[in-house]
């Protein structure tokens, strides 16, 4: 699981620095990320779908899942009022999540002196091991706790 996050994690890299990244894998059937990437997803899609059918949400608010990727809980003396959170973004580019996810740690690379072409920038950024047992840690406890909301 972990290299396969590791993939997963690559290939945002890559479409923080190229918005156009994802759609470029799908249209070559690239069969080094896209795998990785429809296993991630598929395994987060599933999680979404128990965790939907436990609760009973307006259709806003479901939309609101597929674009903002934050869901913040409210609670209150009767009910629990959840809101979505964080800056939407398109599925399909990640137009907005690669800031979150992989545009701190591109921009600081890219900061650097060194005229740095796009596939170093990549590699440097998944060389950095601490931060990319953060981003495996931090994905792990949120699936763990998933599933126990799920049980």
């Amino acid at each position: 699981m972990r290299e396969m996050y590791r993939s997963y994690v690559e290939m945002l890299v890559s479409t923080a620095l190229d918005p156009d990244m994802i759609q470029a894998l799908e249209d070559t059937n690239d069969e080094l990320y896209l795998p990785p990437m429809r296993k991630i997803d598929g395994i987060l899609n599933d999680h979404k779908k128990k965790v939907l059918k436990r609760v009973t949400l307006n259709p806003t608010l479901q939309e609101a899942l597929h674009t903002f990727p934050q869901l913040h809980a409210e609670p209150g003396e009767s009910l629990v009022k959840l809101r979505p959170g964080g800056e939407p973004y398109n599925r399909k580019t990640l137009s907005k999540v690669k800031r979150s996810v992989g545009k701190p740690q591109t921009s600081a690379i890219e900061g650097q002196d060194e005229d740095l072409g796009q596939e170093e920038v990549v590699q440097q950024c998944m060389r950095n091991q601490a931060w990319l047992e953060r981003l495996f840690d931090s994905f792990s406890d949120l699936l763990a706790q998933a599933q126990s909301k799920c049980k």
